[in-house]
């Protein structure tokens, strides 16, 4: 994992342990939107930066620079 999504999982669990304490606290509106925001905005965060990042290499063909499974004519 990097840095990024390690911080991104903590935001997360803040954001959850925020709601679950809002549910304890018989339902308080306050928590349970601040949490819900703190967890849906890490999720989005996490999935916009794996589209945005770069394309992953695939190829149905043996073969090209560096993989292991090249064929040797």
């Amino acid at each position: 994992m990097s840095g990024k999504s390690d911080g991104a999982l903590g935001v997360f669990v803040v954001g959850l342990v925020i709601f679950m304490g809002g549910v304890i606290a018989e339902f308080m509106v306050g928590p349970l939107v601040l949490g819900g925001l703190l967890m849906i905005g890490a999720v989005a965060a996490t999935t916009r930066r794996r589209r945005l990042g770069p394309a992953p290499e695939v190829t149905l063909r043996p073969g090209g620079k560096d993989r292991p499974w090249k064929r040797r004519d």
